[in-house]
């Protein structure tokens, strides 16, 4: 089971702490060992959903950040969009460099790094879909830079088929 993190474990609990005590005012009107125990019991039980609600959030905030590169790339690629081939990449390079890495030079779309199928180990190349001014400065701003101790090839991709 997810577990939530200790700052998200304080925060849950004290709200439901925070909505339990309101509640049980609400219905006593005077602070009494009743009301005492009735918060306890709040307490008590936001322990106890607290890794439940982190895990229902953490799964949430997980599905909202891989919709959004597919969003991003339908917004995107209106006829304005264009694809880069990156070769000779960090084998140990995540998706995120590389899109940080190009996003410098315009909006990075999508970012794919190819990957073997049998061992799903990274080949070292890829390909970064963004908007065609920031492909053109990023391809003559990146291609034979340095990154990571590698020197990075990047072309247009299909680039044979632009040809035709």
């Amino acid at each position: 089971m997810y577990r939530a993190s200790s700052g998200m474990q304080i925060i849950t609990a004290a709200v439901i702490a925070i909505i339990y005590t309101l509640i049980a005012q609400l219905f006593l009107e005077m602070p009494s060992p009743l009301t005492v125990s009735l918060i306890g019991l709040g307490v008590f039980l936001g322990g106890i959903i607290t890794p439940y609600v982190g895990f229902i959030l953490q799964n949430r905030k997980t599905k909202v950040a891989k919709q959004a590169p597919r969003a991003h790339k339908a917004a995107t690629t209106g006829g304005d969009a264009r694809t880069l081939y990156v070769g000779n990449l960090p084998f140990k390079t995540s998706e995120e460099e590389v899109q940080e890495l190009f996003g410098r030079y315009g909006d990075v779309s999508d970012v794919r790094l190819v990957k073997d199928r049998r061992t799903g180990r990274k080949k070292g190349y890829g390909f970064v879909e963004m908007d065609a001014t920031g492909a053109d400065i990023a391809l003559a701003k990146l291609n034979d830079h340095d990154f990571e101790g590698r020197t990075l090839k990047v072309r247009t991709a299909h680039a044979d088929q632009d040809k035709e």
